[in-house]
């Protein structure tokens, strides 16, 4: 055999250098924020139906203020009549909520006071409404 039909040895390939040190390394992903969704239920007093719709169209910026950093991440209210629905998403749940605007103190004392005079105060048509069904993008839940 001669040495032009003689297999030659892979050659390594050459790498284009310098390679940027350090790599890039991808952002760890945020941890998900824990997330409470309740459903409340309460009652107007007869007659302020049309003022709680009113002073509802905005509510006060502080108060708004005191209620995200409280951790309310969204509230709705919807209306039947005397009957209020509430849902509410926190980011650490209902109690915690409580407490962290206990801790804020009187934020708007005006605000307070017009819907002390708008809201059936009686502890009966105050309520936590059960969740009994719910689907979401991935599943369904109850």
């Amino acid at each position: 055999m001669d040495q032009s039909t003689t297999p030659s040895e892979p050659q390594p390939v050459p790498l284009p250098l310098p390679l940027p040190l350090p790599l890039p390394v991808p952002a760890p992903a945020p941890l998900p924020v824990p997330h409470e969704t309740v459903g409340r239920r309460t009652r107007l007093r007869p007659g302020t139906e049309e003022e709680y719709s009113h002073v509802h169209r905005r509510i006060p910026d502080p108060v708004a203020a005191a209620l995200r950093s409280a951790g309310v991440v969204q509230w709705r209210i919807w209306r039947d009549g005397l009957s209020l629905f509430h849902l509410i998403e926190t980011t650490h749940g209902i109690a915690e909520m409580g407490r962290r605007m206990s801790l804020l103190g009187a934020v708007d004392p005006d605000w307070d006071e017009l819907i002390a005079t708008l809201v059936d105060p009686a502890e009966e048509t105050q309520a936590d409404l059960p969740l009994v069904w719910g689907m979401d993008q991935q599943r369904q839940f109850s």
